[in-house]
């Protein structure tokens, strides 16, 4: 069956509000199909709300049942995407799933290329409120670049405009939470430094701006000691 045939046979099942065939039917198919068809019902939700939470609970019970193919780790990389999928993720223990860089949504979503700030308050919620396991493991798994989620944010994200006070705020509690997991290396401060100084808007960086503070807060050293491995 291809993926468009698999889709289609879903749209048919989904008719009948069989949920326990269309998870079987789900099982069944193989990961291409699945992932064609976790992209139909996430576009679905979207486009139609009143049943959005139809089309969410659908993908749970699929997901309870079969992990989330890997290749979608890295197209969950903004707040509707992870929204949608979150209680699909939490049922199934899916945001410790790794990739084949070894990133997991965490360092998806956090070292996104679009110029807009992650959810760093959502994540803090889901990590304090949800009593998530996979999502506190997700924080402190290094990836195959020997980076921590936080530390791809640091890293990589584009967007160095102030962030709110609730998601600076947010922002540092993820780190202390990071850090009581995994000790903060010097030698990641450098690398970190390394990658920011290829980002188009390096010039842009001061000792107050927040991703300066984050990095001190990080790896437990004063602003200026960052700006100076910067420059």
């Amino acid at each position: 069956m291809s993926e468009k045939e698999s889709v289609q046979t879903l749209i048919e099942m989904i008719k009948q509000r069989d949920t326990q065939a269309l998870v079987d039917f789900y099982q069944q198919s193989d990961i291409n199909e699945n992932i064609a068809q976790l992209k139909y019902l996430y576009q679905q939700a979207i486009q139609d709300q009143a049943h959005y939470q139809f089309f969410q609970d659908l993908v749970a019970s699929f997901l309870e049942h079969k992990p989330l193919p890997t290749a979608l780790i890295g197209g969950i990389n903004d707040i509707e995407k992870l929204t949608f999928f979150t209680p699909a993720l939490s049922a199934s223990e899916g945001f410790s799933l790794k990739n084949d860089q070894g990133s997991t949504i965490l360092h998806a979503l956090l070292s996104q290329t679009k110029a807009a700030p992650p959810p760093f308050n959502y994540i803090r919620s889901l990590l304090l409120f949800e009593r998530n396991e996979s999502l506190a493991t997700a924080l402190a798994t290094r990836n195959d670049q020997q980076l921590l989620p936080m530390e791809c944010y640091l890293a990589f994200n584009p967007c160095f405009e102030p962030l709110a006070a609730h998601e600076l705020t947010a922002a540092l509690a993820l780190l202390e939470a990071q850090i009581k997991q995994v000790p903060s290396e010097i030698n990641t401060l450098r690398l970190i430094c390394n990658h920011l100084k290829n980002n188009a808007h390096f010039d842009e960086l001061t000792s107050s701006s927040h991703r300066i503070i984050l990095l001190g807060a990080a790896f437990e050293c004063p602003s200026e000691d960052v700006m100076t491995l910067l420059h």
